[in-house]
């Protein structure tokens, strides 16, 4: 049973059978029995966290599952250290489980535990800042590697203005569905799946976004091409479904086909459509470009190339990693009842993550100190993050001291790597060891950076602005004296299934549960709120408004509306 202190207010939650949790508050005498979706059963305690109750007694997944692994790739070493760990029996409390050897004895982690204290802020040459926030100069200039650091680490670009209001219409009325169809999915480059997804020439994967469907295609060895997936007749589906090592695609309804290049072959009584064959026969194409072992697509046929579109820095800040020698162990999706936008917006920041997230705060800080930089259609976050320091708990360590964790993980980050990529990791900075940014490419790909596995992407589900699908990609290198492994497919969660009902999603999963458990009662909110306005802040919010800013631009709204 799972039994952990509450990190603000040191209240002990403990875990009773039948998805009930017990705090028990020493420090006012007071005591509570609740479920673990929050409702109060009995007891003088008659409030208590409904995230962290989630987290002691919510659904769960096997102990030697529940794990931290999403963001570093497990290592086979690391695989089997934490199994042996297991055998001794830890139950739900696998997040207190030491990495460190310890002669197969299981180990207390200890706990950080302060009040809650308002962050008196900083000011900055850049702006208002967390009390934490250590300027990105400093660890750039104390690398120990310092020639080895790409140029792009060393640029900041805080988006300028703020705090920003927008209309709580774009996230549930149909006509801004409607605009976001005709100005974004068909006219923005979007990610629609590894190249790995199609291995083989003629292999091809259907990437659906809104109502809007694509035919994405291998036709050549380093070759791709994506198609509508319409017939030019009379607009039937031509493909139901994915596909392997297709010659021709051929429309079910009257039977006119097409080769992999998107060319008519043959055409059913031909004598009856003069001329078609020259002028509507062949298949519509979008644009289509690879990178970092990527499909991306553009329906859009005379917009920006997808270099211009993503811009220098992303290119630049992923060109080391090399995310196309990743291969795609995991790929979980699950349609959530809420607007993409709102989804994906809590993942453009991390100033929820006090409240969302309590038990991250039990082994470290709460995240105050992330850093937030845009260029053009790209938004960094959380870029060289040295954990430790909680300002909206009293705790801020000193630099000097951060810089000591930071050197500290990143030897720990070296080693933990090198049975997969060998010296290779002698070619990394410092700070490319350490970085765990989660970042964002207009309108919907969040690929994390360094060597984080993790890869969000946020889609409208089908024509229906309340739902979306979030879909997790986990990519990872793999020891070089072994094949490439094949790309795992896509598995759907059940809407009314838990996250963590996806074990290979470790406490990843746990995370997914808190934030969906908040959007869709964001957006439920939304439509009672008055003023009928959302406020995004100056900085912790910056990625969000840049968002936004372009969201308007792209469907030709006012400031707001």
């Amino acid at each position: 049973m799972r039994c952990e202190p509450h990190p603000i207010s040191g209240a002990v939650y403990q875990e009773v059978e039948g998805g009930k949790v017990r705090v028990e508050d020493k420090q006012r005498g007071k005591s509570g029995l609740f479920q673990w979706d929050g409702t109060w059963i009995e007891g003088d305690l008659t409030q208590a966290d409904i995230h962290f109750l989630r987290y002691i007694g919510g659904p769960t997944m096997r102990a030697e599952k529940d794990i931290f692994w999403s963001v570093m790739p497990p290592t086979p070493e690391h695989a089997e250290q934490i199994s042996a760990k297991f055998k001794t029996g830890s139950g739900r409390d696998a997040q207190n489980v030491s990495s460190d050897e310890d002669n197969g004895q299981s180990q207390q982690r200890p706990k950080i535990i302060a009040p809650y204290v308002p962050d008196p802020g900083q000011d900055t040459e850049e702006g208002k800042r967390s009390a934490a926030y250590v300027p990105q100069e400093y660890f750039v200039e104390n690398d120990r590697k310092l020639n080895l650091v790409p140029e792009v680490y060393k640029k900041s670009s805080p988006y300028p203005g703020g705090p920003k209001k927008v209309a709580v219409g774009r996230f549930h009325e149909q006509r801004f569905h409607d605009l976001e169809v005709e100005h974004i999915w068909k006219k923005c480059w979007q990610m629609a799946c590894r190249a790995d997804d199609i291995p083989e020439v003629g292999d091809h994967i259907l990437y659906k976004i809104a109502d809007l469907e694509y035919i994405v295609t291998r036709t050549g060895e380093n070759e791709f091409k994506a198609y509508a997936n319409a017939c030019p007749h009379r607009g039937r589906r031509i493909c139901e479904r994915d596909g392997k090592k297709a010659a021709i695609f051929r429309c079910p309804f009257h039977g006119w086909s097409w080769g992999i290049d998107g060319k008519m072959k043959e055409l059913t009584c031909e004598w009856d459509f003069p001329d078609i064959r020259e002028t509507d026969g062949d298949l519509t194409e979008a644009r289509v470009a690879h990178w970092g072992g990527f499909i991306f697509i553009n329906p859009d046929a005379d917009g920006e190339s997808f270099e211009d579109y993503a811009g220098p820095e992303m290119l630049e800040h992923y060109k080391k990693n090399k995310l196309e020698n990743r291969y795609k162990m995991l790929h979980v999706g699950k349609v959530i009842k809420a607007n993409w936008k709102l989804m994906q917006e809590a993942f453009l920041e991390a100033y929820h993550s006090i409240a969302t997230h309590p038990q991250l705060l039990l082994q470290g800080g709460d995240l105050a100190e992330t850093r937030y930089d845009v260029f053009g259609n790209w938004g960094r976050l959380g870029h060289i993050n040295a954990s430790g320091s909680s300002p909206q708990r009293g705790m801020i360590l000193p630099k000097e001291r951060t810089l000591d964790i930071f050197r500290m993980m990143a030897d720990y980050n070296a080693e933990y790597l090198r049975s997969l990529i060998g010296d290779e990791v002698e070619e990394y900075s410092d700070i490319e060891l350490i970085e765990q940014t989660f970042n964002n490419l207009f309108p919907n790909f969040s690929p994390w950076g360094g060597w984080a596995r993790i890869v969000y992407r946020f889609r409208p589900h089908g024509d229906n602005p309340d739902e979306c699908i979030l879909d997790t990609m986990l990519l990872a290198p793999w020891p070089k004296d072994k094949p490439k492994p094949p790309a795992a497919k896509l598995q759907m969660i059940d809407p009314d299934e838990p996250w963590v009902s996806c074990e290979d999603l470790g406490t990843l999963a746990r995370i997914f549960d808190q934030d969906t458990a908040n959007i869709t009662e964001v957006h439920k909110g939304l439509k009672t709120k008055n003023p009928p306005h959302v406020i995004y802040g100056a900085y912790q919010e910056s990625i969000i408004r840049a968002f936004h800013d372009r969201y308007e631009q792209r469907l030709g709204l006012k400031e707001g509306e």
